[in-house]
């Protein structure tokens, strides 16, 4: 099932939840909370008007989400890397959100 979005309303805790909900069975239960918690905080940078602050609140979620495997290394049918890589998250390049591709083998 796809992750799905936070709504404007929602605090963490009801988004985490309502996550959990849906993909809680296709993941390990601590790599499941930290998928829901980093797309909160993903889509919480997104609303961020300040490209100062939006590069500190992206050093921040780096620094935070650092070694966890935040989605399966497995290539899928949607994923828009090239052959032989695979998406992990994304990354700001030029003010805008891409896909981070990196090599399968690793």
């Amino acid at each position: 099932m796809p992750i799905p979005t936070p709504t404007a309303s929602e605090s963490q805790n009801e988004y985490v939840g309502r996550c959990m909900e849906a993909i809680g069975g296709e993941y390990p239960q601590d790599q499941a909370v930290a998928i829901c918690i980093s797309t909160y905080r993903r889509e919480g940078m997104k609303k961020i008007k300040s490209m100062d602050k939006k590069a500190m609140a992206r050093i921040k979620y780096d620094t935070e989400f650092r070694g966890i495997n935040l989605a399966p290394l497995e290539k899928g049918e949607n994923d828009p890397c090239w052959e032989n890589y695979v998406q992990v998250g994304t990354k700001i390049v030029d003010g805008r959100e891409v896909p981070n591709c990196v090599p399968l083998k690793d």
